[in-house]
This record gives structure tokens, sequence and C-alpha cells, in this order.
């Protein structure tokens, strides 16, 4: 069996495991949020998008925060996703923007929450591992290997969430057999 470091085993092997969600409706709504990290000296941008189960949709690095990157962001969100009945945002201007600009979410219902009240805290927690990899770590060199990282970061982490608050029991039940499928078929693939 071969050896591989995390960025290169992630990058050719992640694919098979993919999101272990639901296709199509996952949840109501959107929370999203950008945190910002340094990759090479520079600062870059973290955008997620979390459902209402806390299941993460969707993360994009990009090297701006503005209304281009959050309406590219969301284009590649609807690529694998409907669309939701209402997306939580902090008051950042180009998320506003960007809904506006793109006519598939004109119907859509959007709630700019204030992010120093914690009301967007669904999404902050979605963000923890992510700043505490970067501390760990001392941040990423490069932009490629952080978004590959966090890409596979998030598929693992989406495998073995199992919050009994916010995750419907039927999805509770089957969750762990299809993390166990997932794995076998990342696995399989790497062999």
């Amino acid at each position: 069996m071969k050896r591989y470091g995390s960025g290169t085993w992630g990058s050719h092997h992640s694919s098979p495991m993919g999101y272990v969600t639901e296709r199509g409706r996952r949840g109501s709504g959107w929370f999203l949020d950008e945190m910002c990290t340094e990759i090479g000296g520079r600062k870059h941008w973290l955008w997620r998008a979390v459902d209402r189960t806390g299941a993460v949709l969707d993360l994009l690095l990009q090297p701006h925060r503005d209304t281009q990157a959050a309406k590219s962001f969301f284009e590649r969100l609807l690529v694998n996703h409907d669309v939701p009945d209402v997306i939580h945002t902090d008051k950042l201007w180009s998320d506003g923007a960007a809904i506006r600009a793109l006519p598939v979410l004109h119907a859509v219902e959007h709630l700019q929450v204030r992010s120093s009240a914690r009301c967007n805290n669904r999404i902050e927690q979605s963000h923890r591992r992510a700043r505490k990899q970067k501390r760990s770590q001392l941040g990423f060199k490069k932009s490629r290997r952080a978004q590959e990282f966090l890409a596979l970061q998030t598929r693992i982490l989406n495998l073995h969430q199992h919050t009994r608050t916010t995750v419907p029991a039927l999805n509770r039940r089957t969750h762990p057999s299809q993390a166990h499928r997932a794995w076998q078929r990342a696995f399989v693939a790497a062999v």
C-alpha cells in the first residue's frame, strides 16, 4: 500500500468519499459566513455554507471578499443543492449584492444577523476546527493545498457528525452505515 501525505491522499482519494448528505434540499436554509486566514503571508477568505443540521454544504477559499467572490460561491452552492427557503448571513454587503445579482435567488428570504451577538452560531462553530488547524500548523503555505485540506476535513467531519439536537432520528440511525460505506469506497480507491 502506498503512503500518502495528507494533501496528496486528500486530493486523489477524497472524491470517492463524497459528502454524506442527501442530494437536493439539505435543510431548508443556508447559514453562510466567511473567515479570514493567512496563506503564504497573504489574506484569503474561507467562505463556508452550513445547513440547519450543522452539516457543511460547501466551502471555498478565495483571495477576495467582494461581490464577485460571493456570487461565485453562491453559484457553486446552487450546482449541488436546491434553492433554499432562507439564507442567513452576517451583514456583509457583498452577500446581499450577490443574492440580488442571481435571479434564481430573488424569491429567497435573506436574513442578516448580527455577527457580534452570535446569532449565526451554527456557522461559527463550523469555523472552529479550521481556526484550530490554522493555529496548530502555523498557517497554510499554498492556497490550493489549503482548499484541498479543508475540503477533505469537511467531508470527514460530515461523515462523523451525530448531534442529537439538530439531526432527525432517521438520519442519525442511517448515518453510521453511510459513513462506513463511504470509508470503504475511499479505501478501495486508495488500494
